[in-house]
C-alpha cells in the first residue's frame, strides 16, 4: 500500500477530480430527459412484434431502424427492438420496454459515448420508482449495477409516456467501471428458470443452457466460469472462503446480496428466481465481480406472502432451498461470511431509512407526476400513482406495499431482528463522520488514489488508516506530529479490491471516520 504526504497551507484550485465517463450526461443528477422516435415503415409496429417474437423463438437480436432525437440531438438510423419478458408480453398496452442501438446500422454512433440504453415501462410498479431507488442506492454505497434515470417518449410525434432509461452492462460499461473489458462477460440468464445457480455442473454443455457469454465469444472459453462454480461447490469447508475468496470479488455479491434482502428483491439469486445478474472476470484482478442487473420487483413485489411479512423477511432468509443456491448456503455457514454479511446489513441499514429514502422520493415525484398525469398508455391510474408512494394498494389480486410505508417497517423489522439476535451494530454505526470534526474526502467513489483535506489548530500526533467492512485495518499512514495548518495526504488504493471501506482520522486520540467506496 502506498501513500503521498502532503502539508501545506493553500489549497489548489485546479484539481481535477473525476474523469467524465460515459452516460454522465444522460444518468449523473436526477432529470427527465425526452426521446422522440420516429419510424418511417408504415408498418413498424408489425414489425416490432413480429421480430420479437421471432427473438424470442430463436435466441436472436433483430432491430429496425428510426429517427431519434434526444434531447434534441438527432441520431440518424437507430436500431430500435422490443425487450423484456414479463414487462413486454404482460403490459396490457402498447406501453412496451424498448432497447435502442444507437450503432446497430451506423458504425461508432454513440450518444453520450453509450451504443444502447434501455427504455423500461415499470410494469409492476405503479410508482415508477422501485428500480430507480434500488439502483442509485447501489451506485450510492459503491455496488457494481447500472445507472437510470427517466425519460419522456415519444413515437411519430405522439407521447407515449414515462419511462426508466436504465444503462446496459456491455464493454463500455465494463471498461469505465472496471478499468478493462478485456475478460468474459456472463449473464446469469439462458431462456432456462432457475438454471444460473452457481452449482458445479461438470459438463460444458450444461453451462450453455444456463448462462449466456456477453464477451469473447470468438474465443467462447468457459473454463473460468467452471473453476468458480468448482470453487463454490468442491472445496472442503475448512479451505472454502480462500478459495472462493480467489476467484471472486466476495465483497461485490456480499454487499449485492444484502441489498437485494434489504430491498426484497426476490428476482434475484438468492431467493426465487436465479438470475438477474452479471459476472465479470474482471482481468485487472483475475477474479469475477457481481453486477446487479433488474430489480425491477425490488420492494416486495412478484412473492407471494402477504405485506406484513415480505416486510418482515429475515436477513438470513432463502428461498426455496439453500441446496440450489450453493454461494450463499455455503457462506451462511462460514462464520468469516455470514459476519461480512451482518456487516452489509448494518451499513446499508444506516440509510435504508426514511429519512435518508423519503426526500429521495419526494424528489422523483415532484419531477415526474406532471408527465405522469398526462399518460394514456399507463396500466396504472393517477390514483394508483399518488397513494402507492405512501401506502400499499391492491389492485385485482395483487397487493403493491407503499413505498415509504414499506422502509418504515422493513427498517425496524431488521433493526428489531438484529438486535435480537445479539448483532451488534456499533463499528459499523460508528463510521458515521463525527460532526464535531470533518474532513474533506474525495473522490469518493473512486478507484485509483482518494486525497484526505482537514485543518490542525495546534501541533497534533495524526494518523490515518483504512479499515475494511469487517473492521480489518489496512494500515496506510501513520505520522507522530504533525505541524498546524491545512494538511493532505494523497491515499494510493489502486490495489484495493471493489467495495465499501472506512477512512479513519485520528488526531489526538480523537477518531473520525468517513465511509469510502472503491470502485
Amino acid at each position: 500500500m502506498k501513500i503521498l504526504f502532503v502539508n501545506f497551507l493553500v489549497f489548489s484550485n485546479t484539481l481535477n477530480l473525476f474523469c467524465q465517463t460515459a452516460g454522465d450526461n444522460l444518468f449523473n443528477n436526477l432529470a427527465i430527459h425526452t426521446i422522440e422516435i420516429n419510424f418511417s415503415q408504415p408498418g413498424y409496429w408489425s414489425d416490432l412484434v413480429s421480430n420479437k417474437s421471432y427473438d424470442d423463438a430463436n435466441d436472436s437480436s433483430t432491430y429496425i431502424p428510426a429517427a431519434v432525437i434526444i434531447d434534441g440531438v438527432s441520431l440518424d438510423s437507430v436500431g430500435i427492438q422490443f425487450k423484456g419478458n414479463s414487462s413486454y408480453y404482460n403490459y396490457p398496452s402498447n406501453k412496451k420496454p424498448f432497447t435502442l442501438s444507437f450503432n446497430e446500422y451506423i458504425t461508432g454512433q454513440k450518444f453520450d459515448g453509450l451504443k444502447n440504453i434501455n427504455l423500461n415501462n415499470c410494469y409492476q410498479d405503479p410508482t415508477l420508482m422501485r428500480e430507480k431507488l434500488f439502483l442509485d442506492f447501489a451506485n450510492e454505497h459503491g455496488l457494481n449495477a447500472p445507472r437510470a434515470n427517466y425519460a419522456r417518449v415519444f413515437i411519430n410525434g405522439t407521447y407515449w409516456g414515462m419511462y426508466l432509461m436504465v444503462e446496459r452492462i456491455n464493454k463500455t460499461y465494463l471498461n469505465d467501471r472496471m478499468g478493462n473489458n478485456d475478460g468474459n462477460l456472463f449473464k446469469g440468464d439462458n431462456g432456462t428458470p432457475a438454471c444460473a445457480d452457481l452449482k458445479f455442473h461438470g459438463t460444458l454443455a450444461s453451462y450453455y443452457n444456463c448462462y449466456t457469454l456477453k464477451t469473447n465469444k470468438p474465443t467462447n472459453d468457459w473454463t473460468d466460469l467452471i473453476n468458480l462454480t468448482d470453487q463454490i461447490n468442491n472445496t472442503s469447508d475448512s479451505n472454502f472462503k480462500d478459495s472462493v475468496d480467489n476467484v471472486l470479488n466476495t465483497n461485490s455479491f456480499i454487499g449485492a446480496w444484502a441489498m437485494y434482502n434489504m430491498f426484497v428483491d426476490f428476482d434475484s439469486y438468492p431467493y426465487r428466481f436465479i438470475h438477474n445478474y452479471y459476472i465479470y472476470h474482471n482481468t485487472a484482478t483475475n477474479k469475477f465481480d457481481w453486477i446487479i442487473w433488474d430489480v425491477s420487483t425490488a420492494f416486495g413485489m412478484d412473492v407471494p406472502a402477504s405485506v406484513a411479512a415480505i416486510e418482515n423477511t429475515s436477513i438470513y432468509y432463502i428461498q426455496p432451498n439453500a441446496n440450489d443456491r450453493p454461494l450463499v448456503e455455503r457462506m451462511l455457514s462460514d462464520s468469516a461470511f455470514k459476519n461480512l454479511y451482518e456487516s452489509y446489513i448494518c451499513l446499508y441499514l444506516q440509510d435504508f431509512q426514511p429519512s435518508f429514502l423519503n426526500p429521495k422520493i419526494d424528489s422523483i415525484y415532484n419531477l415526474i407526476s406532471s408527465d405522469v398525469y398526462l399518460e394514456t398508455m399507463n396500466m396504472y391510474s393517477n390514483t394508483n400513482f399518488d397513494e402507492n408512494i405512501n401506502d400499499n394498494i391492491t389492485i385485482g389480486s395483487i397487493t403493491y406495499p407503499g413505498l415509504k410505508s414499506f422502509i418504515l417497517n422493513r427498517s425496524n423489522n431488521i433493526q428489531n431482528e438484529l438486535t435480537g439476535l445479539g448483532i451488534n451494530c456499533t463499528l459499523v454505526l460508528s463510521s458515521v463522520p463525527n460532526t464535531k470534526y470533518d474532513f474533506e474526502l474525495y473522490p469518493n467513489p473512486t478507484n485509483n488514489t482518494v486525497n484526505v483535506e482537514f485543518f490542525l489548530e495546534s501541533i497534533s500526533s495524526v494518523s490515518v488508516d483504512l479499515t475494511n467492512i469487517s473492521g480489518q485495518t489496512i494500515n496506510l499512514y501513520s505520522n507522530e506530529l504533525s505541524s498546524p495548518g491545512k494538511l493532505k495526504y494523497t491515499l494510493d488504493i489502486s490495489d484495493l479490491s471493489k467495495g465499501i471501506y472506512f477512512l479513519r482520522l485520528t488526531i489526538n486520540q480523537s477518531v473520525y471516520t468517513k465511509k469510502i467506496a472503491v470502485l
